[in-house]
């Protein structure tokens, strides 16, 4: 029975892993790290890109927890019965800032906007406050929101966590990749959106990093990581170009709300250009989804080469056509449902404004989301052949150097000068070999000889007979029988 530390062991060493695979990995990170710090640098040598002031943003605002709550007073409409505002005072510990810990008077005010959304705030609650003069020309604590990023670290951890205990190495390798993505995405793409750069290249020069850290990093430098890469590529390839073409022909302008609008103002030189971000935003969704088929399909059809080298192309490239259709409608599910789940709310508000499916799906707005999830879903249909062919090809060349590699070992260990009398493990002697008579008395099957020293102790006995000794060889030359050949 294995004790807790071989448990312990074995699961997280389930995956070999040599030395030459951990500095790989650790060159991966470097590289990666490397890469993404000269991104940033570009993308921000030409000034402050991220966190511009444009105004009406609070700058000095600071965290703080409700301990007291005062009174809560309705102000209604002048012209209707109904609430117009709710003014909530309270006491409120700082807990940033120059005055971390000193106790304020606060107050939320809520309009009509969030009156029926949210409820007054409590004691226990976290929350944004800021100073400001109010009508009375003094300086007045408010509150800008809730903190929510707490609870979001909390899920994080807990996410953090479950990778690690289950994943295991893997797990961190997972984490690391992961983390670097993100910084892909807010530290290289965005500032050189943001920026002005062209939005195309860059996404797809972020798609193919984030593709090949990825699996390096989760699989490693080894062929279904190759395969899989080069399965993702090509459904991301294909989303691109479906993207492309529907852009034009369905003359879109990437300007479907107000956020849209306000980022033609962020940077006046070098307008931003909405199409591409539509662009931008359906290959990187559908790298994530192309990516996990392509490693599923190329990990499966590992596993079928590794427990059988010998099996031909033909079953290998069908099993792995069988795989993908049982994942091709699971993913495509997947997209789709995504898509809608991100854009309910907007789907809902046509869906009840308009009568007409038609109209729907002819407003922008729901044009791209619609776009993002076929679009998608045909990069996926296309993953599956590349990676199944992409992986045949790889494990068929291997195969072949195997093989290759194999018979020359073989025959590097038949030395033609040795002596005559020293033959195969089959107990064959090479038929361009010639038999010559030994002069050494005969040896008698009931005396064995020698065994040879690596030999086992239980093993069999080997007697070295000349073919002049075995009754069926003897006649070969009347008979014309020749030699068995030597099995390489």
């Amino acid at each position: 029975m294995k004790t807790k530390k071989e448990i312990f062991h074995l699961y997280f060493k389930s995956e070999p892993s040599t030395r030459a695979d951990q500095i790989l990995y650790v060159i991966t990170v470097i590289i990666s790290m490397i890469l993404l710090a000269g991104g940033y640098s570009f993308a921000v040598h030409g000034g402050t890109v991220l966190g511009q002031n444009l105004g009406g943003i609070q700058s000095e605002e600071y965290r703080a927890r409700i301990t007291e709550v005062i009174s809560s007073n309705d102000i209604y409409s002048q012209y209707s019965d109904s609430i117009a505002e709710r003014r909530t005072v309270c006491y409120a510990t700082l807990l940033s800032g120059p005055d971390e810990g000193k106790q304020i008077l606060v107050t939320q005010v809520q309009d009509t906007t969030t009156l029926t959304l949210s409820d007054p705030c409590k004691e226990g609650d976290k929350l944004y406050v800021y100073q400001q003069e109010n009508e009375y020309g003094e300086m007045q604590w408010y509150t800008s929101g809730y903190i929510r990023s707490d609870w979001l670290a909390l899920l994080a951890g807990l996410f953090i966590l479950l990778v690690l205990v289950f994943g295991g190495m893997k797990g961190v390798r997972t984490l690391i990749s992961l983390a670097l993505t993100c910084l892909a995405i807010f530290a290289v793409l965005i500032p050189m959106t943001a920026a002005g750069y062209n939005i195309y290249l860059t996404s797809i020069g972020v798609c193919l990093f984030t593709i090949i850290m990825t699996l390096a990093l989760v699989s490693g430098w080894r062929i279904k990581s190759l395969a899989a890469g080069i399965g993702c590529a090509g459904g991301v390839l294909i989303a691109g170009l479906i993207t492309l073409i529907s852009e034009y022909q369905m003359r879109m302008t990437g300007l479907v709300d107000d956020d849209s609008m306000m980022l033609l103002f962020i940077n006046e030189q070098h307008p931003i250009d909405l199409k591409g971000i539509v662009f931008a935003a359906i290959i990187i969704g559908a790298v994530g989804a192309t990516m996990d088929v392509g490693m599923d399909i190329a990990s499966s059809l590992t596993e079928l080469y590794c427990q059988n080298p010998d099996i031909r192309a033909l079953s290998l490239m069908r099993s792995g056509f069988t795989i993908g259709r049982d994942i091709m409608g699971t993913m495509s599910n997947t997209l789709v449902l995504a898509y809608i789940g991100s854009g309910l709310h907007v789907t809902l508000l046509f869906m009840t404004y308009y009568d007409n499916l038609e109209k729907v799906l002819s407003v922008e707005m729901i044009t791209g989301e619609v776009l993002q999830a076929l679009a998608g879903s045909i990069g996926i249909v296309f993953t599956i052949p590349v990676t199944t062919f992409a992986t045949v090809f790889l494990y068929y060349i291997t195969r072949k150097r195997r093989r290759h590699r194999l018979a020359k070992t073989a025959v590097s260990t038949v030395d033609p000068q040795s002596d005559a009398s020293q033959v195969s493990d089959s107990g064959e002697t090479p038929a361009n070999m010639p038999s010559p008579v030994s002069d050494e008395p005969k040896t008698d099957l009931s005396s064995p000889p020698n065994s040879p020293p690596n030999s086992p102790p239980d093993s069999p006995p080997r007697t070295l007979r000349s073919p002049d000794e075995v009754p069926f060889l003897r006649n070969a030359g009347t008979e014309q029988h020749s030699v068995p050949p030597f099995r390489r």
